[in-house]
């Protein structure tokens, strides 16, 4: 009969069968030759053996009885002897390999990385999960804002009156052509037309593209297509600059022709009333930009602009009138001339100044930068009254928007007088 044999493993008690502890004498005999005598060898040991009291499943009462069987699987698991050797297949390698060897699937540090690296997968996938939606979500915006800018671009570049803007765009109000046609050469409108689309309809079509990958998870980069087009946005956008910086070169220098009478002593009240209304303009669309008012007659090459009337007070008992035609060119002489001819008409007469609602410019004269600023200086406690019709939606005020037909100078400025 064979007999069972006591033994202490990393401070466990094992029992231990005769032929099994053949085998695992002779294991342990070996492994420790061959790390007792190395640097930290007893520290070696000493893990080797609470790895093999692991896999025996010390710790019980009554001591775990080993097997050869038991003895045999944990030299599978371990090893055999000759593995720790230099000369053995561990040797490139030997704290790795022990390592490895030490590992077992059903201890409770594996079935811990397990279950962290199942939390981790799972992690991952929520957050992919999210980082999607919001993939999507910032997709939509980008194409939603995308094709909206495009409309608006469309229909301010091409459109007059679109319902859907009747509560910004009148009917007859000019497009974004017929105002650079004002304000350009117009030669080069349609060039700086197409340049600007090309400038903005590119970087919309990129957005409203990136929106689009974003939705459908699209990963093609199409690099020679981007690269391309980026180049023509480049080319596009220098060669617009270009073109606007010596289009506007024309505004470099601004001249002027004045016309100025003085009031003395000035009437207590003064009455401004028109000499041309704007509503005896013919004209087939206008454009309008900060009360400044462009009228254009398509038919007869006519444009007509509304004027500039600033009035303020003073202290010295008299009063002015200046009446200033303003226009501008690239050199000093062309812009005088194109100061003189505007055409604006006015006069005084008794405490009545009447004054031209708008100015024109000769048939086929470009605007060039033309206004008419009216200064009109009253002495304090003046009254000034609007003849009724004549109100400031007509003519630009600068100090005054309220619409009454009569002020008072007081403390140096127009203030609303109450009848």
């Amino acid at each position: 009969m064979k007999k069972n044999i006591d033994i202490n493993i990393a401070g466990q008690l094992f029992r231990v069968d005769e032929d099994a502890w053949e085998i695992l004498k002779h294991y342990l005999d070996h492994v420790s030759a061959r790390f007792r005598t190395e640097q930290g060898g007893e520290e070696t040991l000493e893990d080797i053996e609470a790895r093999i009291a692991e896999i025996f499943g010390g710790g019980k009462e009554p001591p775990t009885l080993v097997s050869r069987d038991m003895v045999t699987s944990m030299i599978n698991i371990m090893g055999a002897p000759e593995d720790y050797y230099d000369d053995g297949p561990a040797a490139v390698d030997k704290s790795l390999y022990i390592r490895k060897s030490m590992y077992d699937p059903n201890s409770p540090s594996a079935r811990f990385g397990r279950a962290l690296s199942g939390f981790f997968r799972a992690f991952g996938k929520m957050m992919s999960a999210i980082f999607r939606v919001i993939a999507i979500i910032l997709g939509a915006l980008f194409t939603l804002t995308g094709f909206i800018l495009l409309f608006t671009f469309v229909i301010l570049l091409f459109f007059n009156h679109v319902p859907f803007f009747a509560s910004v765009m009148e009917p007859e109000m000019t497009n974004v052509h017929d105002l650079l046609g004002i304000v350009l050469n117009s030669q080069t409108v349609w060039p700086v037309i197409i340049l600007a689309a090309l400038v903005t309809l590119l970087p919309l079509a990129g957005l409203i593209w990136l929106g689009i990958k974003l939705i459908f998870n699209i990963k093609e980069r199409f690099r020679v297509m981007s690269i391309t087009l980026f180049v023509i946005w480049i080319a596009s956008l220098c060669a617009l600059a270009v073109i606007l910086s010596l289009q506007l070169s024309i505004y470099a220098n601004t001249e002027s022709a004045e016309q100025r009478i003085t009031l003395e002593p000035a009437p207590g009240t003064i009455w401004i009333a028109p000499m041309k209304k704007q509503s005896d303009i013919t004209y087939d669309r206008y454009a309008s930009a900060d009360d400044f008012r462009f009228f254009i007659d398509a038919g007869n090459d006519m444009l007509y602009a509304s004027v500039d009337l600033d009035i303020n007070g003073n202290d010295n008992g008299t009063g002015h009138i200046s009446v200033e035609r303003k226009a501008c060119s690239n050199s000093d002489r062309e812009a005088r001339e194109n100061a003189r001819r505007i055409r604006y008409d006015w006069k005084f007469s008794g405490d009545t100044l009447y004054l031209d609602e708008y100015f024109s410019l000769p048939p086929g004269s470009e605007w060039n930068g033309s206004i008419v600023d009216i200064d009109l200086s009253l002495p304090e406690g003046t009254v000034i009254r609007f003849v009724p019709g004549m109100l400031p939606e007509i003519m630009r005020f600068r100090a005054y928007a309220h619409e009454t037909p009569a002020w008072k100078i007081k403390d140096g400025y127009p203030c609303p007088l109450d009848d």
